[in-house]
């Protein structure tokens, strides 16, 4: 996997937020014109506290030429050539900028098929300031099959009645063991300092999002999902976890998409235990994979224990021994 990274500096001074804004070219589409309008909705937003970073996974040489013709003198590049999914190609990214340009207060995933709509920068900003989460989430115009995750409304069909559940009194608070898919997702930089990376890696294609309610509570958070944002999304854009499909994988080791692990041998084998049961930890509540203890949370959706985070530290997320980060190909073009 080819990772481009473009990188807009403003002054030198420091940010609240890194955007990176994620693309990839395996399915063999040239989609340069997407990319450019997506990422000019990122730079023309009414917020100055914020630096973008694109990655893009094996594009083609039009596409790589029609970015840099686009962005030249405005960003800076940084290639990687191994394939990866597209957790670590994010978590790359991340990593190779604070090595440079140090810490944001909040690192912001935006899928390549997404469009920000004006004033969201600032506003996401504005209650990740608050203190009191570790995640913020806009939500997609489409692709709303995340309200099944939420317990409410049915695929394509209820979203408008579970718009008017889920917001009847403002942004909504996304309870334990509860998920939804994130095409756009800001993330604080606390749990990125206590877990070590922004996104979970041990998963090849789904159910990252299943684990995020639990990294927030393990450090006092809470994930909240904005009210007033229904992003612009073109749905499968670059296609499904490009390069590690999870039919293929469940056709070839007939095993579940929810156990398709990356660099382990297995997830469930990994997360689905005695430990993980006494810690609170949940998985995949939605199939009813492990269902967390209700008792170890409080009416704040904080867990009460202080061993979920560290769990979730050395399980969710793979060992140095497993993926170092430092030895993956990296080209950073200043």
């Amino acid at each position: 996997m080819m990772v481009l990274t473009l990188i807009m500096k403003r002054d030198g001074m420091s940010k609240d937020i890194l955007v990176v804004y994620n693309t990839c070219g395996i399915s063999g589409k040239e989609n340069s014109a997407l990319y450019i309008k997506n990422i000019q909705s990122i730079l023309d937003q009414d917020f100055d506290s914020f630096d973008v970073v694109v990655s893009c996974c094996m594009v083609n040489i039009l596409t790589k030429t029609m970015l840099l013709n686009e962005f030249e003198g405005e960003v800076r590049f940084n290639f990687i050539n191994e394939i990866h999914p597209v957790n670590v190609t994010l978590n790359q990214s991340v990593i190779e900028t604070i090595k440079r340009y140090g810490e944001y207060n909040s690192y912001m995933y935006m899928d390549s098929g997404t469009t920000l709509l004006p004033g969201l920068l600032k506003d996401l900003n504005t209650r990740m300031k608050t203190g009191k989460y570790g995640m913020v989430t806009p939500q997609p115009a489409n692709d709303t099959e995340y309200f099944n995750g939420l317990g409410v409304g049915r695929y394509d069909k209820d979203d408008d009645y579970a718009r008017k559940i889920l917001f009847k009194d403002g942004d909504y608070i996304i309870p334990i063991g509860k998920g939804m898919g994130t095409h756009t997702n800001l993330i604080s930089n606390e749990l990125r300092r206590f877990y070590g990376k922004v996104y979970p890696d041990i998963f090849a294609s789904h159910c990252t999002e299943s684990t995020f309610s639990f990294l927030n509570a393990g450090l006092k958070k809470q994930w909240l999902l904005m009210k007033d944002y229904i992003l612009p999304h073109e749905l499968s854009m670059d296609g499904q976890s490009s390069g590690f499909s999870p039919a293929e994988w469940q056709m070839r080791q007939r095993r579940p998409t929810y156990d398709h692990p990356y660099k382990i041998e297995s997830i469930l084998n990994r997360i689905v235990t005695d430990e993980a049961r006494q810690v609170g930890f949940g998985y995949e509540e939605c199939r009813n994979i492990l269902v967390h203890d209700a008792n170890q949370y409080d009416q704040n959706y904080h867990c009460i224990n202080e061993n979920l985070k560290h769990f979730c530290k050395e399980n969710l997320f793979l060992k140095k021994a497993e993926l170092d980060y430092d030895n993956i190909f990296s080209e950073y073009i200043d």
